[in-house]
């Protein structure tokens, strides 16, 4: 096999393990009684509010709608099922009572972590400690070289 083919096998085995991590996210949405739609619109809101400060900041139905390209009644419906289950909670706008901010509530927050550390981290340290110690020093040392040579060309 010359390099370019396993270059080629690296991206395809990349490509397989991060597909066994998302059906792994499958099997949780329904342990955490949502569907998947529900949890990827619960992940979308907690990356817009990364740099939320206060209420008035939060995105909006629309903004949401349009970041994950559905329609705004759309999601406005999925809204409704999260804020039924308190995950997440509507605000209105201070300045135009007609708008409705969308913010996570704590307990939001409390599923996609828990989510997030069951489905790659348990996952992942369920996986890596089947492996011989010895492969997963050589996995260690070859992912720190891999990521090293994307600093360096990124």
């Amino acid at each position: 096999m010359n390099k370019l083919e396993k270059i080629q096998k690296i991206i395809t085995y990349k490509d397989d393990i991060d597909k066994r991590i998302h059906d792994n996210y499958h099997k949780l949405v329904q342990k955490y009684n949502l569907t998947l739609e529900q949890f990827h619109l619960l992940v979308e809101l907690d990356e817009l509010m990364l740099d939320i400060c206060n209420e008035n900041d939060a995105p909006t139905v629309g903004s949401i709608a349009k970041n994950i390209n559905n329609s705004q009644n759309t999601v406005s419906e999925k809204i409704s099922r999260l804020e039924n289950r308190r995950l997440v909670k509507r605000v209105k706008d201070s300045k135009d009572r007609r708008i409705s901010r969308v913010m996570l509530t704590e307990e939001g927050r409390k599923v996609i972590k828990a989510m997030d550390q069951e489905a790659s981290g348990k996952f992942m340290l369920d996986a890596v400690s089947n492996m011989e110690e010895s492969d997963v020093d050589a996995l260690l040392d070859s992912l720190s070289k891999l990521i090293n040579s994307m600093d360096r060309i990124g």
